[in-house]
């Protein structure tokens, strides 16, 4: 699924969400593979700073 990160004003990262687990959240970010924790995925998400494009 990508994604559109908001980092401030009209500034954005376009990241994939490759895979998650209880544990780990995986994105795809300029082409490497990071991992985060799910706490942090949801955190950015619920600030509406995350907005969904479409499915990769």
């Amino acid at each position: 699924m990508i994604h559109e990160i908001r980092i401030a004003g009209d500034l954005t990262e376009t990241v994939e969400l490759v895979a998650q687990n209880r544990y780990r959240v995986f994105l795809r970010w300029r082409g490497e593979i990071v991992a985060a924790r799910p706490q942090a995925w949801r955190a950015l998400v619920e600030s509406g700073r995350v907005l969904e494009v479409g499915n990769g």
